[in-house]
Formats: C-alpha cells, sequence, structure tokens
C-alpha cells in the first residue's frame, strides 16, 4: 500500500496474517511514510523482488516454505531487519555474519513493532551513510592528485592509488608508517594550509609538491585526522624554469644588439 507521502517502500515478508494485519495496523496508527508490500511466503517474496526496489526488507525468519535465510540473493543491497520469535543466539550470529542489518524478537504482545520503526529509520540511514562513503572513496581514489591521510599520532591510515604512483610506497608499506618519511631532508615538516614543499619518495628522490591540508573533526568538534593532498608540481617548476632561462637570454640578446 502507497500514501502520498510515503518515504521509504518497504517489503514485509510475514505468513502470519495476524502479524500483517498488526504491522498494518502500526502503519496507519503511527501514520508512518510508508508504502509498503507484503509477501506471505519465499516464492512469493522472490516474484517480488525480481520486479521492484525497495528502500528495506523485514521479514519473518521461519516462513512456510522456506527461512528468511532463502531470500538473501534476491535482496541484494537492501538493509534487512529480521524478525523471529524462534529466538537463540546462533540465528542472531548466523544472520549477522549473513549480513542482515538487525534482528528484533517477536514477542506474543508484539512489542517489537513498537521499536520497529526506529530501527527502519536507523538502517536506512545506515545505508545512505555506506552509499556516501564509498563514493568518496571512489572519488578519493580515482583522482589524479595523492591522498593521504593521518591519525592522531601522524601515523598514514590511508593512501589513494595516486599516491602510490606518485611516492613508489605500496599501500602496505606505507600504512602505519609516520608521516615523516615523506618529508625530504631540510624541508621541515609544516602546519600550513596550503604550501609548496619538497617530499621524499621511496626511492630517496626529492620532488616539489603543492600541499593542502584538512583536519577532520568528530560531532564533537575534536580533530580525529588530519587529510593531506599533495600534487607533484615538478614539470609546472620545470617550466618556469625553463621560462626565466629563455627570458634572460632574450634580454642578453638585444643588449648585446
Amino acid at each position: 500500500m502507497a500514501t502520498e507521502n510515503t518515504r521509504y517502500k518497504i517489503l514485509l515478508i510475514e505468513d502470519s496474517k495476524l502479524d500483517q494485519m498488526a504491522f498494518k495496523r502500526m502503519v496507519d496508527n503511527e501514520e508512518l511514510p510508508y508504502g509498503y508490500t507484503v509477501a506471505g511466503s519465499v516464492e512469493e517474496a522472490h516474484t517480488i523482488l525480481d520486479s521492484g526496489q525497495f528502500d528495506i526488507v523485514i521479514t519473518d525468519y521461519q516462513l512456510g516454505d522456506g527461512t528468511a535465510f532463502d531470500i538473501l540473493d534476491s535482496v541484494k543491497n537492501t538493509p534487512i531487519i529480521l524478525v523471529t520469535g524462534a529466538g537463540g543466539e546462533e540465528i542472531a550470529i548466523t544472520a549477522w555474519k549473513a549480513g542482515i542489518y538487525d534482528y528484533l524478537i517477536k514477542d506474543a504482545e508484539r512489542n517489537y513493532l513498537k521499536i520497529l520503526p526506529i530501527t527502519v529509520e536507523n538502517a536506512i540511514k545506515h545505508k545512505r551513510t555506506e552509499s556516501q562513503l564509498r563514493l568518496l572513496s571512489h572519488a578519493i581514489m580515482s583522482t589524479d592528485d595523492s591522498v593521504y591521510i593521518a591519525d592522531m599520532n601522524d601515523e598514514v591510515i590511508f593512501v589513494n592509488r595516486a599516491f602510490c604512483e606518485t611516492y613508489g610506497y605500496t599501500k602496505e608499506e606505507v600504512i602505519g608508517k609516520n608521516i615523516d618519511i615523506l618529508w625530504a631532508d631540510g624541508h621541515q615538516n609544516t602546519e600550513d594550509v596550503e604550501t609548496t614543499v619538497y617530499q621524499r619518495r621511496k626511492d630517496g628522490s626529492e620532488f616539489p609538491v603543492s600541499l593542502t591540508r584538512s583536519d577532520v573533526q568528530d560531532e564533537n568538534g575534536n580533530k580525529v585526522a588530519l587529510v593531506v593532498i599533495a600534487r607533484d608540481i615538478s614539470e609546472h617548476i620545470l617550466t618556469e624554469s625553463l621560462v626565466r632561462t629563455l627570458n634572460k637570454l632574450k634580454t642578453g640578446n638585444r643588449r648585446m644588439n
């Protein structure tokens, strides 16, 4: 069922008619912005999932023609909330290992429905955060500039592809190392947000970089990491040097003439 203010598309997989009715009643009474579809079996769930996309799947564990684990391949990247009256640590551990977001115990009074909306909200927020992080990671890994992140002990915790190509280190070789290994001899580490400095590759060769630093802060405003973007400007400096040399030659020729 969908309403005009639908915010989330939900698939409920539940073979109990009473539990189906309890879910629908909760959505109506709480005026939740859900557009929901109900499947009463594993087979029906497969058919629905093959023809539509959902923001979240809420499924009972024990279904008439199988269990919740039988629909995992069809769910793909949608968060799953498992609801079961069976309980048991073993099922919970198996569910989490299988990638199920959360696990709720179905009690006789159906009190689990009181926390279900919060669980749905948290699951969807978690999914969005994961998607944003994947997008950010892809963007950082794809950029031509070298990017490295250091923790509060100045130890490297992340490098992108361009960093490895420019500095000559593999990810395994540099993660956990102090960022001092990247600074050229005689060129002291700087706290400037933007600056031009010399850094050092794995083979010991020095090269000029345009450096941009940015602090990463937690929700309380505390500094937790440092992001550094380094652009190799060797060619730029070489070009500037050639231009200066040509200008000197031109000036000298004019004086001779």
